[in-house]
Formats: C-alpha cells, sequence, structure tokens
C-alpha cells in the first residue's frame, strides 16, 4: 500500500517567499508545495531507478493536471493531460494508480504506477510492437487516420477531435506524422498510455510473459 507523502501546504507565508525567492521564481500558493514535489522525485528516482530526467518529466507531467492545495489530482485532470476520454478504459487507467481508490491520486502513486510500467522487462518491445502493427502495410510514419482506426476498437466513442488530441500527443515533433522516435517518446514519457494498444499485446502474450500486475492494466 501505498503512502501519501506529507500536505504540500506551505508552513507559512514567510517560508513560502523565502523559498520562492532564492529560486527566482514568482510567489505563489503553490511555490512551496512544487519544491516538495520536487524533492520527492529527487528521492524518488533511485528508488524506482529512472533517471533525474523521466522523474522531473513526471514531475512536470503531474503538476500540469493541477493538483490541490493538498497534492492530489482527480480523475478529470488526469484524463485532460492525457488527451483521454472518460470510458471504462480511461477510468481502469486510473484506477491502476488509485491504489486505494479515493478518487484521486498523488505524485508519488502517478510516479510509482509510471515507473512500474515503463520499467517492465518487455515495455519497450511491446511499444515497438504497438508502432509496427499502428503503422501496418509499411509505411514508416503512423498518420492520424491509422493512429484513429487503432485505437477505436479499445474506445469506441471516441471523437475525431480527440483522435487529433492524442495524436499532437504522439507526435513529438509536431511534422505532422509519428515516427517512432516520436512513439517510443511519447510513450517513454506517458507509459500508462500502452494500455490503448493492449489487443495487439495481448494477442501476441508479451504481457503474460512478463507480469501480472501490467496485464490488469491493460485486459
Amino acid at each position: 500500500m501505498l503512502n501519501w507523502f506529507p500536505s504540500c501546504t506551505p508552513a507559512s507565508e514567510d517560508t513560502s517567499y523565502v523559498i520562492a525567492n532564492a529560486l527566482n521564481v514568482v510567489q505563489t500558493s503553490h511555490s512551496y508545495g512544487d519544491l516538495m514535489l520536487l524533492t520527492r522525485a529527487s528521492q524518488s528516482k533511485q528508488l524506482f531507478h529512472i533517471s533525474t530526467l523521466e522523474a522531473v518529466e513526471f514531475l512536470e507531467k503531474f503538476l500540469s493536471m493541477n493538483p490541490d492545495p493538498s497534492g492530489h489530482v482527480k480523475i478529470h485532470g488526469f484524463l485532460r493531460v492525457l488527451r483521454l476520454r472518460t470510458s471504462p478504459l480511461s477510468e481502469k487507467i486510473f484506477g491502476f494508480i488509485d491504489l486505494e481508490k479515493h478518487g484521486s491520486i498523488t505524485f508519488r502513486q502517478f510516479l510509482f504506477g509510471s515507473a512500474h510500467v515503463m520499467k517492465r522487462p518487455l515495455f519497450w518491445q511491446a511499444c515497438a510492437l504497438a508502432f509496427t502493427e499502428c503503422g501496418a502495410g509499411g509505411y514508416s510514419n503512423i498518420s492520424k487516420q491509422q493512429l484513429g482506426d487503432f485505437i477505436r476498437p479499445v474506445m469506441p466513442d471516441i471523437r475525431d477531435e480527440e483522435i487529433c488530441e492524442l495524436f499532437g500527443l504522439f507526435d513529438t515533433d509536431n511534422d505532422g506524422s509519428i515516427s517512432k522516435d516520436d512513439f517510443m517518446t511519447c510513450l517513454r514519457r506517458n507509459p500508462l498510455l500502452v494500455a490503448l494498444f493492449s489487443p495487439v499485446l495481448l494477442k501476441e502474450d508479451l504481457l503474460e510473459a512478463d507480469d501480472r500486475s501490467t496485464e490488469e492494466l491493460v485486459s
């Protein structure tokens, strides 16, 4: 069971001011809390065997979900940042992190869940297979149409504009198509999105050969 880290509420206005001034940033109600999260990310990188860059990227991703003053993110903020619509699959992805079923997650839970999936032995093999299958037909890059066609079986009600938003997340260099580098970079930054490609991963038994808890995310 994951423990929640201490509240991100500042100890006092003076403390918040000193930290913000030292960092040369504008003082806000979250300045102290953000520093606490950054400290937690630095400490966690060794625990989860991830690089400093990866820890900071997960931190930035979490902060973009607009955590409340206590450091918790609700499902709507989570889905907005991952460009996911509300659906049974999206709720399952969120539930994979929200182990205590409180309807919100902490940075520690988000980091643990993301790092756990990314560090599975067959994660990168699964990502490479997903890219190949999504771009079936000999194409070197994945088009918006191909991405939509591949995702609709797991999200039947997804709208065209939502496909566009998800495509923009995967198209990391904004050149209008998803290269293999784009695809792998996106899944490194957002490893939980591997669940979108669950049909092909289950078909190839990659999950059964890897880890039961990861299988629960996508099955």
